[in-house]
């Protein structure tokens, strides 16, 4: 293991972005208290899963903005019921109704922007997203490949801003529609090709969503050799391994959260984040999919034995020391 491998310190990782590491007081307050995030009452009778476990602060990294009163009032009833934060995924043209539900819930609402790389004004709508106090960006559907150096004007003004990366990786939905031809394809979002950006943009935390599915495999190598990428598992996938029945499958793409990670073994990131880590919590449906979401991050939690000290870092902590949140208060210390 080369020396720059071994100069990331553990105790450090979530310093990329640019970011200094949460205090240590603050990195304990996400200790698993019993019982406090509650499900909704009918998946706590019919699941079994121990919902004890849950922490009672949680961050939702990935949800889409839907401009309406009626969106926000459900976000705020079910968020504040769950004592949850949400990153909130904004297109450029509803900024300023993003803007205003910050201002009003702060306690529920972390600003992400959305744009198109294409797009010949996105370098100048990241920087009024930045300027607006959102904190993240969200990437889907490019026209290249997401490592095409056409792009790194708009990823390296990320960096410089300290702005997280949310990038979109694997499958991607359609609906039927009027027989117009659509431009998109899953093949140029594979998390294969953020493998490039992590190394290319060091200094930034990059989050990719839906565990590259179907590219598991891919998505995870990607992470273990990258202590900059964090993954959420939104989407179709835990609904996948529910039915299918095999919600431990978790553990044999993080493979490597089996081993002792000694500086004698050659075959993982030394000092990085562990395999489970690298993985957050996201919901990427509306706010009524939370309780189920959770409901199923919990099981796949269980399913994988999941350390117990890294389980509060996948439901919030790890975003809230990216983010710079205070999990008691919910308010920004930097």
């Amino acid at each position: 293991m080369n020396s720059d491998s071994r100069s990331i310190r553990r105790r450090d990782f979530l310093k990329y972005g640019g970011k200094a590491a949460l205090a240590a007081s603050v990195a304990g307050t996400l200790g698993i208290k019993s019982g406090k995030v509650q499900a909704e009452q009918g998946s706590q009778e019919s699941s079994g899963i121990a919902l004890q476990s849950i922490p009672d602060f949680i961050i939702d990294s990935h949800i889409h903005t839907r401009p309406t009163e009626e969106w926000i009032d459900e976000m705020v009833e079910i968020y504040r019921r769950h004592n949850a934060m949400a990153c909130a995924i904004t297109w450029y043209e509803d900024m300023e109704f993003m803007i205003d539900a910050m201002n009003r819930y702060p306690d529920v609402f972390i600003g992400y922007g959305r744009v198109s790389v294409d797009d010949p004004e996105a370098v100048r709508q990241v920087q009024d997203f930045h300027e607006n106090g959102f904190l993240g960006m969200k990437f889907h559907s490019p026209r290249k490949n997401w490592d095409d150096p056409s792009y790194f004007q708009v990823y390296r003004l990320c960096e410089m801003y300290g702005m997280v990366m949310l990038f979109h990786t694997g499958i991607t939905s359609r609906r039927t529609f009027d027989g117009n031809p659509r431009y998109g394809s899953m093949g140029r979002m594979r998390p294969v090709y953020i493998d490039a950006i992590c190394r290319q943009f060091p200094n930034t935390t990059i989050q990719a969503a839906h565990f590259g599915n179907p590219w598991y495999d891919e998505a995870a190598e990607c992470a273990r050799w990258n202590p900059n990428l964090f993954f959420d598992i939104t989407g179709s996938t835990l609904y996948k391994f529910e039915l299918l029945g095999n919600m431990d499958i978790m553990s044999q793409y993080l493979w490597w959260s089996q081993w002792e990670e000694a500086e004698e073994n050659p075959h993982t990131l030394q000092e990085g984040p562990t395999a489970w880590e690298h993985i957050v919590f996201g919901v990427d449906e509306g706010p009524a999919g939370l309780p189920r979401n959770i409901e199923l991050f919990q099981k796949m939690i269980e399913a994988n034995n999941v350390p117990r000290d890294e389980q509060p870092k996948m439901w919030g902590l790890t975003m809230a020391n990216i983010l710079g949140i205070d999990p008691e208060t919910k308010q920004r210390i930097r």
